[in-house]
């Protein structure tokens, strides 16, 4: 058993994954949406306005923090960015179990472990 061989095949599959294609195709339909694209572009320019000037959001001022949570709403609302989100989050959820199926070997765990956390056995 060669890792590197059982590494490809893995992101092979996960390549291959149908939550893999489906996020792509989201993303994509987001981006080509002008609304899509620009609430994601003024999103982001907030959030570099915020790094640089590295203070938490809680720390922003009242009219800053109110236009991020225009933003945020109008998301949420924009279903191409909804069918992008649940996307990414189906895809990384993925990720997830790989990531848990391979420590849980590694460390020898309680098989019984699930995806979503360590409430059925003794801990990760």
């Amino acid at each position: 058993m060669d890792i590197f061989n059982k590494a490809k095949e893995l992101a092979t599959a996960i390549v291959q994954s149908q939550e893999l294609k489906a996020l792509r195709e989201n993303e994509e339909n987001m981006m080509n949406n002008p609304t899509s694209r620009q609430l994601i572009e003024e999103y982001q320019k907030i959030q570099m306005e915020v790094m640089q000037e590295g203070i938490e959001i809680q720390d922003l001022s009242e009219d800053k923090q109110l236009e991020i949570e225009k933003i945020e709403k109008e998301m949420s609302q924009n279903q191409y960015i909804v069918d992008y989100m649940e996307a990414q989050e189906k895809f990384e959820q993925i990720l997830r179990s790989v990531n848990l199926i391979i420590s849980s070997a590694l460390n020898e765990s309680d098989s019984t472990c699930s995806s979503t956390g360590c409430s059925g056995c003794d801990g990760c």
